[in-house]
């Protein structure tokens, strides 16, 4: 993937396509369930357009913190919030500041994942909560499929995103060690990306094939 800054640069290319070719399906179902933890000040880290933001209580106060520019242009030509375009290794905020940092679909796009996890824990109020999503490492063959499409020009969903290798959760409680990070709960949700489908979708979601769900969603405590 290169360096932050060349995610940063990649994410410039389509910001302004970003909202128009996410899955509003998938969106839906994640930022509801990452909105349900939220609570007081507020750090979206990767924010990208401010997805997030619509699904937020109005006794949030959010800030959208994202590496792309275009991106963080976006948030500002949409909504009327604190923005700011940083690198999400090394946050601008003094500790104990936050009380929920959420990240979703961020983190395997970091050149060091851990030194997010340690800015977290910095930033963090005591009982604070830091929400993340990401995809299933165990359907890591997606990343090809991706690739595959977007060659074949099939389905403008699949921007050129540099095809990272999805986070595993084994590795994020490695990170977690010798922090004061502790995982609260893991759901595991979206089996088909339609909305057509999602009633079979949260059936599945509570069988032990929720393990092969495309996202995982972690809710981690202080």
């Amino acid at each position: 993937m290169g360096s932050n800054i060349d995610v940063g640069k990649t994410f410039n290319k389509f910001a302004s396509l970003y909202s128009e070719i996410s899955n509003q399906y998938t969106i839906k179902r994640r930022y509801q369930i990452a909105a349900s933890f939220s609570k007081g000040r507020l750090l979206d880290v990767g924010g990208a357009s401010g997805l997030l933001l619509p699904f937020l209580k109005a006794n949030i106060q959010p800030i959208v913190l994202d590496i792309s520019y275009n991106m963080c242009l976006e948030v500002k030509r949409n909504h009327d919030i604190a923005i700011i375009c940083a690198d999400a290794e090394k946050i601008p905020f003094s500790s104990n500041s936050f009380d929920t940092v959420v990240s979703l679909e961020m983190i395997y796009y970091l050149n060091n994942p851990l030194n997010f996890i340690i800015e977290v824990e910095r930033i963090l109020k005591q009982n604070g909560l830091l929400v993340l999503s990401f995809y299933n490492s165990k359907l890591n063959f997606l990343v090809t499929l991706r690739g595959i499409l977007r060659k074949l020009k099939l389905g403008n969903m699949f921007a050129d995103d540099g095809d990272p290798s999805f986070t595993k959760l084994e590795e994020l409680y490695q990170h977690l060690e010798n922090t004061s990070l502790e995982v609260l709960s893991v759901n595991n949700v979206v089996f088909f990306p339609f909305k057509a489908f999602d009633g079979i979708n949260r059936i599945l979601e509570k069988t032990f094939l929720k393990r092969y769900a495309l996202f995982n969603i972690v809710v981690i405590k202080k």
